[in-house]
């Protein structure tokens, strides 16, 4: 239990996308919600201090790549910064799924999201707008021109991904078609293969939907945190192979490098315990109609998103 939660609110942060302000959109019981910390087993992790944050990047630039959570941890940092300055975005721009970029003047650093849902080049199986079912064709060994070209340039990248290989996708590799995933009638007549496949990314943050998914009545309606040791803390099939294959391929390519040039943001197990942090149906008024009806996939600002920065931040000084 934390009393002194929340690091911010609604009114001291103007970057909290609408959707993820549960406290605009009256989330019940939010404020007995927003009162838990993460405490790891063995160690003390410190608060942030968005000050010696802000110190320890001074004159250095942050991307955050991958799909729209990555927009929400990037929103949850810049929030959490916001006591201390605010930046100005670079290009403005009104877009959801586009790549946007903030200036913190005083300390001459920037911060960066890529959205690149895949991580790797994808398109659309037939043409038209996006739509959330529909296929996508997935190529695994190439990476998205979107941020590999600029990634470089940036002196930390915080990668993400996992959520659209749940969608059907088409996965292709070296030229040809290797599998499908969750796609129905498989025009390729290719080999059915599971979608944690195709990821080597920062760990999973697993959705919290019961009784269906989203697009077919699910929901998120839990008040508290569940606690170490209730089933429902343990990760679900398909977050738990993604987790697996996260933490081999992480370990694979830091065995290869230099040592801290790849870290492990490992948010798996604490968010599988925080399916209360969701805006669910409160990230819009019920007459709205959003991409999202009811959203058991990102985090409510302020919410447990913010110990990623907690986490984020130990890493950088550590």
């Amino acid at each position: 239990a934390d009393p002194a939660a929340p690091y911010y609110t609604n009114a001291t942060c103007p970057f909290i996308d609408s959707r993820q302000d549960c406290m605009k959109y009256g989330k019940p019981e939010l404020g007995s919600i927003l009162r838990w910390r993460w405490q790891p087993h063995g160690c003390d992790l410190p608060r942030f201090d968005p000050a010696a944050f802000l110190r320890l990047v001074r004159h250095k630039s942050m991307a955050f790549v991958g799909d729209s959570v990555a927009r929400n941890h990037m929103q949850s940092l810049m929030c959490l910064l916001s006591t201390v300055e605010h930046p100005q975005e670079i290009e403005p721009k009104d877009c959801m799924h586009c790549t946007r970029s903030y200036h913190y003047r005083e300390h001459n650093f920037t911060v960066t999201v890529f959205w690149t849902p895949f991580l790797v080049r994808w398109n659309l199986t037939r043409d038209g707008a996006l739509q959330f079912m529909d296929p996508h064709n997935v190529y695994l060994d190439e990476p998205d021109p979107e941020w590999a070209r600029h990634a470089a340039a940036y002196d930390y990248v915080v990668l993400n991904g996992a959520k659209w290989f749940t969608r059907p996708v088409v996965l292709h590799e070296r030229g040809r078609v290797l599998g499908c995933s969750d796609c129905g009638g498989d025009p390729s007549n290719a080999t059915r293969v599971p979608p944690h496949r195709a990821v080597v990314v920062r760990t999973v943050a697993p959705p919290h939907y019961e009784n269906g998914k989203w697009y077919d009545g699910g929901n998120c309606l839990r008040t508290r945190p569940v606690r170490s040791g209730e089933a429902a803390s343990a990760l679900p099939e398909t977050e738990a192979a993604f987790h697996a294959a996260q933490v081999e391929e992480f370990r694979a390519a830091a065995a290869e490098a230099e040592p801290g040039r790849f870290v492990l943001l490992d948010v798996s197990g604490m968010m599988q315990m925080r399916g209360d942090g969701h805006p669910g149906q409160y990230g819009h008024w019920p007459h709205e109609k959003v991409g999202f009806g009811i959203d058991c996939v990102h985090w409510c600002l302020p919410g447990p998103i913010d110990a990623w920065s907690e986490l984020l931040l130990h890493l950088l000084t550590s």
